[in-house]
């Protein structure tokens, strides 16, 4: 997704027809429904990653990202299901769990429900994607979005989820990806395009050296805001450095493996 704070996020809460924009002749449109031909790199496990910002050389944590990554049966299909958790590093607690249900190899998102955590009380939205919208779950419990809607002008994949959509992309030098997504439960989907800018390599904390894709998004600002760092080896995000209206930038860097991930 467009990361966002923690706070900003909380507070947003026949299509065969229809003529394709072209896209430039460098930029790859990337169409739900369509296999990713780097799927095989999503793998079962745990990655967490702590957000902070940085400005005027201070430094302020933000919260800490865990995202699980497993492959299970749902209505008898073998599916991709994804589970989120963040938690803010605050005096008051405050947890997001976000729980979401793929179509292998095409990434095709299937339902979405987030549920916020405030002290005990319990805010649940829960979303379908369907081809031409994208619609509250009538069935979940507790569902304070069951009655929301929104028209999907071509089928969209899921904002919450770009770090690993990322990563079953083609990534080489010159490549450039017109992706169509949205955040569930905010404004109508959009494409937005993602480049790889060039290489680097980032230093781990144990002083080796990792060979690492540069992929750059505007979110249809006209100027660069996000910047991904990704393994070459795994495409997997390593770190994320996105400019503020500040004038500060958050960061999103990748934490070692807890001893329950590696059991």
């Amino acid at each position: 997704m467009r990361t966002i704070s923690l706070g900003a996020m909380l507070g947003l809460l026949a299509i065969a027809s229809l003529p394709c924009v072209a896209e430039p002749a460098d930029i790859t449109r990337v169409n739900v429904g369509e296999p990713l031909k780097r799927f095989h790199l999503i793998e079962s496990g745990a990655h967490r990653y702590l957000r902070y910002k940085v400005k005027d050389g201070k430094r302020s944590a933000i919260d800490i990202w865990s995202r699980v990554i497993r492959f299970e049966q749902q209505d008898g299909q073998h599916r991709l299901h994804i589970l989120q958790r963040w938690d803010e590093a605050s005096s008051e607690p405050l947890s997001v769990v976000q729980d979401a249900w793929f179509e292998l190899e095409t990434f095709r998102p299937l339902t979405h429900v987030r549920t916020v955590d405030r002290g005990g009380k319990l805010e649940i939205g829960g979303y379908r994607f369907a081809v031409d919208k994208i619609v509250g779950l009538a069935d979940l419990p507790d569902n304070q979005r069951k009655d929301f809607s929104v028209s999907s002008p071509e089928p969209a994949f899921n904002f919450e989820y770009d770090m690993e959509f990322l990563q079953a992309l083609p990534l080489k030098s010159g490549y450039s990806a017109s992706i169509p997504f949205y955040d569930p439960g905010r404004e109508p989907p959009a494409r937005y395009t993602f480049r790889v800018a060039g290489s680097d390599r980032l230093a781990a904390p144990d002083g080796r050296s990792i060979e690492c894709w540069v992929v750059t998004a505007d979110y249809n600002s006209g100027k660069v805001i996000s910047r991904f760092w990704l393994s070459k080896r795994t495409q997997v995000v390593l770190h994320e450095e996105q400019d503020q209206p500040d004038g500060s930038v958050l960061i999103k860097t990748l934490l070692n493996s807890e001893s329950a991930d590696r059991a």
